[in-house]
């Protein structure tokens, strides 16, 4: 059984061909798109986390032995939900993997870029800014976020940003993606969201949010012409 059975009002079911593979896609063919919700990281940015844990441990007596130990810090719920500041983050640092850098250091490694736009998206932003609202909902911290912004200046074109830190909740939590309904000024079945992660598609999903998962620019624009948006 089709994964979208529960969007029959809003998608349609159709085969096409890969070659000689017939491939099941949703068609939204019912009801006009009035906003897109897209994901930051991994879908309008590329991005190595790996960067800034590797920078990190140079600043460690023993960089190959810290360096696993950062993965994820970048995404700590805390960190991104607005309630640790990079100050207690680099205390907390220098008591677990004994950092020696001083504060200043680390916020300069830490502003510095880890991330560059997706090839194709901020090109199709444009497409898509005079046809529908454009959402931004990201679990992001506050300190990177002006460096990520400054890289995609479409986002300043957005109807609304919803963003982790000022929100103080994240993905996957299902008041991350009723509040970026709630300011998209649409009802949720005239929204869809894009996002890279099968898990954040499915909590959007079982909120009566159809999504897309993400894998390239040239895959979301077929989606894309399928709703009916104009786009190259």
């Amino acid at each position: 059984m089709p994964r979208y059975q529960s969007f029959k009002s809003l998608f349609q079911w159709v085969i096409f061909c890969e070659g000689f593979l017939p491939v099941w896609a949703p068609c939204l063919t019912l009801i006009q798109m009035q906003a897109l919700i897209f994901d930051l990281f991994g879908v309008l940015v590329s991005f190595d986390d790996g960067l800034v844990y590797d920078r990190i441990a140079q600043g460690c007596a023993e960089p190959e032995k810290v360096a696993e130990r950062l993965s994820n810090l970048v995404s700590q719920p805390n960190l991104i939900c607005g309630r640790t500041e990079l100050h207690q983050l680099h205390s907390q640092l220098v008591r677990d993997i004994k950092l020696k850098i001083s504060l200043e250091e680390f916020e300069a490694i830490w502003l510095a870029s880890y991330s560059e736009p997706m090839p194709g998206m901020r090109e199709l932003l444009r497409q898509l800014s005079s046809q529908c609202r454009l959402v931004l909902l990201s679990n992001v911290d506050p300190y990177y976020w002006p460096t990520v912004e400054a890289s995609i200046p479409e986002l300043h074109g957005f109807h609304a940003k919803v963003l982790s830190f000022q929100q103080g909740v994240a993905k996957p939590d299902s008041q991350a993606f009723e509040r970026a309904v709630a300011a998209s000024g649409a009802s949720v079945e005239h929204c869809y969201f894009i996002d890279d992660k099968i898990e954040n598609i499915e909590v959007a999903e079982a909120l009566g949010l159809a999504g897309h998962t993400f894998q390239s620019c040239r895959e979301l624009k077929k989606v894309l012409r399928r709703a009916g948006l104009h786009v190259e």
